[in-house]
Formats: C-alpha cells, structure tokens, sequence
C-alpha cells in the first residue's frame, strides 16, 4: 500500500496565529511547523503500522519548506518545496489514497481558525462547476482524478465539516474547536497527535469503504479577488484565464491536474 500525505500548517492543535493575523507573521509559526511535523509523523506512523510499504510527506504550505524533516518516521519520502507544476507531485494510481494533515476551512467560512482558500492575501472564493470549493475539496478532486480517495482530513471543526461536506466517507480529526480567525479551544497536542494516530488507523482499515471524489471534467474554474487590481493582473498575465467581473476570472479545465492552487 502507497500513501500521500498532504501537510498544510495552519491547522493543527494550538495554531491560530496572531490576532487579525495570519500565520507566517506570527510568533506561533514555529510553533505551529513543530507540530505539524508532529501530526504528520503521527499519521505516517500508523500508516507504516497498519501495512503501508511506502509513505511520501508533502509540505504544501507556502513555500512547502516547513516541516522538521529530520523528525519523521525515517521511513517516510518528503516532497519539499514550491514550483510544481500541479497538486500532489508525484501521485498516481498506485497509490491508495491520500491524506491531509493540519488542513483549514475555506475562506469566509464563520469561526474557521485562519479559514482561508490558497491565497489569504488576494481570494475572496473558489468555485469549481459553479459550487463553492475550499484546499480539501479541490485537492481531493486533484487525487480523486487519479483513482485516488482522499482517506483522512485532521483539522479544525469547521474544516472537518467542510470534508465530510464533500467526502462523507473520510475519517476526521478535529484538532480545535474554531470560535473565529485567530481563536479556539483547542486539543492539547499530545493529544492531538495520538488522535490522529488512532483515526489514520481506522481509515486504513476502512478502504474498501472510501472513494474518489470526481469532479466531471472539463471544469469551469472561477476564482473571486479581494481587490480588482489583483483580479486584472491575473487576467492578463496568467495564461488561460480570462477576467468574468471587475474581481472575477475564470478558466475552463480539461483535466483538474492542470490545477496549480
């Protein structure tokens, strides 16, 4: 059995940020690496239990140099850093599924903790086939493409919600309690990490049961900007897009692997 782990940082136990705030300027950033690192190790090491023979660690946040490598399971692979040319490098149909660790709900989304959809800076929303999507849903439809369910989502509650929203079927932990931007009640994070062990557990044992989450293709990509100066740049500069507003641009997808977040 072949397993991805996607590891964003803004949603593990105890990260919120700074008030008003997003994560990279805060004091809790370190913070926040070391745990990540912590709940993927977590997660790598019941896969690695549970029969995996390999196990590949994604850090996808921001520049996707992050995480303490040294402090995974040795056995694990890590894809580091930015400039791929799409979502899970590396992944194909031989895999068995994916999972995301330490994810966010989508921009917008009431009491999510740093709730946000790729870009906190510039986009207000994300639409995919005319339905409101977040960094879960379309990065299990990146997977989903490839025969690949996405198994497994750690976040906060509102992120949880939002997977189960899209993947009735995944296993979930839900690190925090979400109460706004940069506010929660949140695990402790030992515990954490021992909760997403025992899920990632669960989920491996209930493969038969997961899916792939397949968006019908080709696809309609529309993404909404927080400032029209940033929706014309990307109109004119980011090829096949086109601008659909003074904030809007679109883009019609023949494959979601064209999809670069």
């Amino acid at each position: 059995m072949r397993f991805m782990i996607g590891v964003d940082c803004d949603g593990p136990a105890c990260v919120v940020g700074e008030r008003g705030g997003l994560l990279n300027s805060s004091s809790d950033y370190a913070f926040a690496c070391r745990q990540a690192t912590r709940e993927a190790d977590a997660a790598a090491r019941a896969l690695f239990d549970a029969g995996a023979g390999r196990v590949v660690v994604w850090d996808n946040h921001g520049t996707g140099a992050n995480l303490a490598f040294d402090r995974l399971d040795p056995r694990c692979e890590v894809v580091v850093g930015a400039g791929f040319p799409g979502r899970w490098p590396g992944l194909d149909g031989t895999f068995a599924g994916v999972l995301m660790v330490g994810y966010h709900a989508m921009e917008g989304t009431p009491g999510g903790v740093l709730a946000h959809s790729y870009s906190p800076h510039a986009y207000r929303w994300i639409r995919a086939g005319g339905r409101e999507v977040g960094e879960m849903a379309l990065d299990a439809a990146v997977a989903g493409e490839k025969g690949v369910p996405a198994v497994f989502v750690s976040s906060d509650d509102h992120g949880c919600a939002e997977a189960k929203a899209f993947l009735p079927w995944v296993e979930t932990v839900a690190t925090k309690r979400g109460v706004g931007f940069n506010a929660a009640f949140s695990l402790h994070p030992d515990r954490a990490v021992e909760a997403i062990y025992t899920a990632v557990g669960r989920a491996v044992g209930r493969l038969a049961e997961m899916q792939p989450l397949v968006l019908p293709v080709p696809v309609e990509i529309k993404i909404r900007f927080k400032r029209v100066t940033q929706a014309l740049k990307a109109g004119l500069t980011r090829p096949g897009w086109r601008l659909a507003g003074l904030r809007t641009i679109r883009r019609r997808l023949a494959t979601l692997a064209e999809w670069c977040g």
